[in-house]
């Protein structure tokens, strides 16, 4: 069936191009054929499994709540008769996103049998609404949310707005580009400048002291802080304006 229709393809496109047609109407054609031609893979898939599988996918958890659609990669599957009712799962461990595969089960004749398929999920994500600098914080309006297949994001893309507002873009970004978790660091709760609670601890004592920051950090990082007397030591960021120094 493919062989045919490629060649149903080809002998069309060459006529059509003898005779000067446009590459916007060429390109209708090959849509149009391309239609064709899906709609004859999903037929090769029984209806009552075709049903299945949808219903399987769409109750997966991971997809719950979205919109899903599956393709299928195999577009002549050798799919056994069954006596029986064919059962729908998955192999422990498979992920049903994207590029993946079910397995097909005939219990009454001990068979089973594993279906490529492409899983596409519609939900909403993050973009930009607009080019962003680097190294700023997001802010109202530099946001957006839009509509399309997640499985050809990156994991760690947002899904609401409000997960990227506060937040630093660590590169500049595109007007309409994702935005993930990994393009955004929290902000520093300690910058330049900044006067500072110092608390020295040792073994039997604790010390506090005052001091300015000569680095900027986030609750965990490692700053540098100048004392009043001149004297420079680094320390951990406990909180905003609270730096610890662990002399053990």
């Amino acid at each position: 069936m493919r062989n045919v229709f490629k060649t149903l393809v080809f002998k069309t496109l060459t006529f059509f191009k003898a005779r000067s047609y446009s590459l916007a109407f060429l390109s209708v054609l090959i849509s149009f054929f391309g239609l064709l031609f899906a709609q004859n893979a999903i037929a090769n898939v029984p209806p009552d499994i075709d049903v299945a599988i949808k219903r399987f996918v769409a109750r997966n958890p991971m997809v719950a709540g979205m919109q899903t659609e599956v393709e299928y990669i195999d577009q002549n599957p050798t799919i056994q008769a069954c006596p029986e009712k064919i059962e729908v799962g998955s192999q422990p461990g498979i992920r049903l996103w994207g590029r993946t595969s079910v397995q097909l089960r005939c219990r009454k004749l001990a068979w089973t049998y594993n279906l490529a398929i492409r899983v596409r999920v519609i939900g909403d994500y993050v973009v930009a609404g607009r080019y962003l600098q680097g190294n700023v914080k997001v802010a109202q309006g530099d946001l957006r949310v839009v509509q399309g297949d997640l499985t050809d994001l990156t994991d760690d893309v947002l899904r609401s707005v409000k997960d990227g507002y506060n937040r630093i873009l660590v590169r500049p970004v595109q007007a309409g580009m994702p935005i993930g978790l990994n393009d955004l660091r929290e902000p520093a709760v300690i910058a330049i400048g900044d006067p500072v609670r110092i608390l020295i601890s040792g073994k039997d004592f604790e010390v506090t002291g005052e001091g300015v920051a000569q680095t900027s950090g986030m609750v965990g990082d490692t700053v540098k802080v100048k004392l009043y007397d001149g004297q420079t030591i680094s320390g951990k960021i406990l909180r905003a304006g609270v730096v610890v120094v662990n002399t053990q």
